[in-house]
């Protein structure tokens, strides 16, 4: 499997392990584990523009900064490879109901263009 998706920093091991009990081929990474944890703790604009080039989409609960550079990144036409946020009413310890929303998601997703995309989970 090639990692599609990056779990940030502010999100679990469990959740990754969640998603990979649900479905053993889900394309996903933890932070920690993606090049030896070498970006735990960057800036989130180095971070975005690191996994635009490793064709990454950041999965995370940052809705307060990480929209913000996104956007920066974009408007100075440099983008970034996509972000899935999750929205304030899933708990950041409810790792089995984050990995149904995303894996559920993502069935539809995958295929999108996720260039200067950032989602919302779950979806209005």
């Amino acid at each position: 499997m090639k990692p599609r998706l990056l779990a940030d920093e502010n999100t679990s091991h469990r959740f990754v392990a969640a998603c990979l009990k649900l479905d053993t081929a889900f394309p996903i990474i933890h932070i920690a584990e993606w090049k030896d944890g070498a970006y735990l703790s960057v800036k989130d604009p180095p971070l975005l523009m690191a996994l635009r080039e490793a064709g990454l989409i950041l999965v995370g609960f940052d809705r307060a900064s990480m929209p913000m550079h996104a956007g920066n990144l974009t408007r100075e036409g440099l983008g970034h490879a996509g972000i899935i946020l999750f929205r304030r009413s899933v708990s950041r310890a409810a790792y089995g109901k984050q990995a149904g929303l995303l894996v559920d998601f993502w069935e539809e997703a995958a295929g999108w263009d996720w260039t200067d995309r950032i989602e919302y989970l779950p979806s209005p």
